[in-house]
């Protein structure tokens, strides 16, 4: 299983090698010369921005759930003190009178 900081190294290094890549494509000659490689050169630039982008969004997922596994902790410790409840069933009765 992945975890949050191995897939943001990932997404970081694989970040870093798209805008090397688009940096250096236009620099390189041997890449106007030479449709194949042409071609290559750029499949694996837009292998690399989209597994960046993956990555971003698997890390994004991620945090919306730590979120939502925290405020659900939250919220039961808060429905779990007495006081709270106790105030709870204190209104309920004075509205029912």
């Amino acid at each position: 299983m992945l975890t949050q900081r191995r897939w943001r190294i990932g997404g970081a290094i694989l970040l870093a090698l798209s805008g090397g890549m688009a940096f250096l494509g236009v620099r390189i000659p041997y890449l106007r010369e030479s449709p194949v490689a042409f071609i290559a050169y750029w499949v694996v630039f837009l292998a690399a921005f989209v597994g960046a982008i993956y990555c971003a969004i698997l890390d994004f997922h991620y945090i919306r759930v730590q979120m939502a596994l925290a405020e659900r902790e939250l919220f039961r410790q808060m429905l779990g003190d007495e006081a709270l409840r106790k105030a709870l069933r204190k209104g309920r009765d004075e509205r029912e009178n």
